[in-house]
């Protein structure tokens, strides 16, 4: 029983430790970004538009997801230091309860400073899909898609910088 307790721990896990997001690879446009109004977890709605000629990074996450709530801390570091030049975080959640009241104590617990919405069925497909949590989308100013990012591979969040940096010199 242990055995099997432990192996079905390593595959709930695995997803978010596996890097298949070629990060390595330059920069370029993947697909256009979707257009959407979401509502936010702290109240109102959120709307792509309202987003647009900013870089934005879109994290794909679950409220049980153990290496998103590990990211939380190191983009809201990132996010604190780059949102004067146009960069915002945007914390899309998806089988993490049924409404906003279920997400809303994991917010604030995880003191998460960007806004987080309710993911759809629509942004999900939008966005090209996720095959687990979590899945980083990083977009330019012009609303394209120029990096997807799935699991949680060590050198993310350097690279996550680097590439804000480009973008935000575009």
């Amino acid at each position: 029983m242990k055995i099997l307790l432990t192996a079905v721990c390593a595959v709930l896990l695995l997803p978010g430790c596996i890097n298949t997001s070629k990060s390595n690879k330059p920069l370029g446009i993947i697909a256009p970004a979707p257009e959407f109004t979401l509502e936010n977890v702290l109240g109102g709605e959120l709307k792509s538009a309202d987003l647009k000629g900013k870089v934005v990074v879109v994290d794909f996450w679950a409220t049980w997801c153990v290496p998103c709530k590990v990211e939380i801390p190191e983009y809201n570091q990132i996010r604190n230091k780059l949102k004067d030049r146009g960069v915002e975080f945007v914390g899309v959640t998806f089988e993490s309860g049924n409404s906003v009241e279920d997400v809303k104590p994991f917010v604030k617990e995880l003191k998460m400073d960007y806004p987080v919405v309710m993911g759809t069925d629509e942004v999900q497909t939008g966005f090209g899909g996720n095959p687990g949590y979590p899945t980083t989308f990083l977009v330019g100013k012009d609303w394209k898609v120029y990096r997807k990012i799935f699991g949680s591979p060590a050198d993310k969040m350097v690279r996550l910088e680097k590439d804000i940096e480009a973008l935000l010199k575009l």
